[in-house]
């Protein structure tokens, strides 16, 4: 009798079938995961892939979902950038392989990972590695893609763990509590689809209402006055759709940059903001990034701190680095 082959299947002469397990947001970027879906779904079947899917809908919780899979599962998300960082949550508890798609508005952890933000690409390039190539009687391989090549793919990447009141919650991207975070909501109650024009139209909304606030923050263990326009604790260095507040941020590298533009009348912050949405933000002497490894925000209290698309909390809450939380699959 056959035995029972759990993650694999023997696929006459061809190798061993890998599998993966795909997560799809029903509400990332209007329903766009919903309508790819099955596109990419066929794709990866071409490749070779056993696919199990699960559309999640807003009453799941796609970290639980991707907490309760086998280690060294290979989890593919599909979704906007707090769902790709939810099921990230869900295979650091169980140990899984997480292989994000692109599937919002914004795409930023796809973008700054070098994945792109053509989610039927990402499936074409995975599909490649659906399959371990049987070796001949000589121990040759079948196939140009050895079976070490999707290990190779696989490398650690750093988040950030945020402690509030509300919980704890892994970020990958940028958490913020300015302007930036502010400029967020404003593009996520738009009806703009396209990430970077409904960040500029939140950002340039947000000026007319925002007032710089006082933030009293602790940096590695120091007090630090962060009021003004922006303060932010960046991972990845991209928001946004798209655009790089902080081109130094390296997310395997086990360090975040604090980014924090101080106060200054309307008319230079209006400058520093142009900057930013146009990709210039390292070129502007306001805007000052420095290392840290924990951030804590004391006040204003309540204020509330977005981060990969997402609320993730409220003032007070602490940002630590968790280095290697998680391993990507690119």
């Amino acid at each position: 009798m056959r035995a029972c082959v759990t993650w694999t299947e023997i696929v006459g002469g061809r190798g061993e079938r890998r599998s993966i397990f795909v997560l799809v947001s029903s509400m990332s970027a209007g329903g766009r995961s919903v309508r790819l879906g099955p596109r990419i779904v066929r794709i990866l079947r071409g490749g070779g892939w056993e696919v199990a899917v699960r559309l999640t809908t807003p009453g799941d919780d796609p970290a639980l979902i991707a907490a309760h899979v086998s280690p060294g599962t290979v989890v593919a998300a599909l979704g906007g950038d707090g769902y790709l960082s939810a099921v990230a949550r869900g295979c650091h508890e169980s140990g899984a392989r997480f292989a994000p798609m692109p599937g919002g508005r914004g795409n930023d952890l796809c973008r700054a990972l070098g994945i792109g933000t053509d989610p039927l690409a990402r499936a074409r390039n995975l599909a490649r590695l659906g399959m371990v190539p049987a070796r001949r009687a000589g121990g040759d391989i079948v196939g140009s893609i050895g079976p070490g090549a999707l290990d190779a793919r696989v490398r650690p990447l750093d988040g950030m763990w945020v402690r509030s009141r509300e919980g704890l919650r892994l970020a990958l991207g940028i958490v913020s509590i300015g302007l930036d975070a502010r400029a967020n909501i404003l593009a996520n109650e738009s009806s703009l689809t396209s990430g970077p024009l409904a960040y500029g139209y939140g950002a340039f909304a947000a000026l007319a209402s925002h007032e710089p606030t006082g933030v009293s923050a602790t940096v590695d263990g120091r007090e630090r006055n962060m009021s003004g326009w922006i303060a932010s604790v960046s991972n990845s260095g991209r928001f946004g759709g798209g655009i790089t507040l902080v081109d130094s941020s390296d997310m395997s590298d086990g360090i975040l940059e604090v980014c924090h533009v101080g106060p200054l009348p309307l008319s230079r912050a209006l400058v520093v903001l142009a900057s930013i949405v146009a990709g210039r933000a390292k070129a502007h002497p306001a805007i000052d990034i420095e290392s840290a490894k924990a951030v804590s925000f004391t006040a204003p209290e309540g204020v509330v701190a977005m981060a990969d698309g997402d609320r993730i909390a409220s003032v007070p809450f602490t940002v630590d680095v968790a280095p290697g939380v998680v391993s990507v699959l690119v």
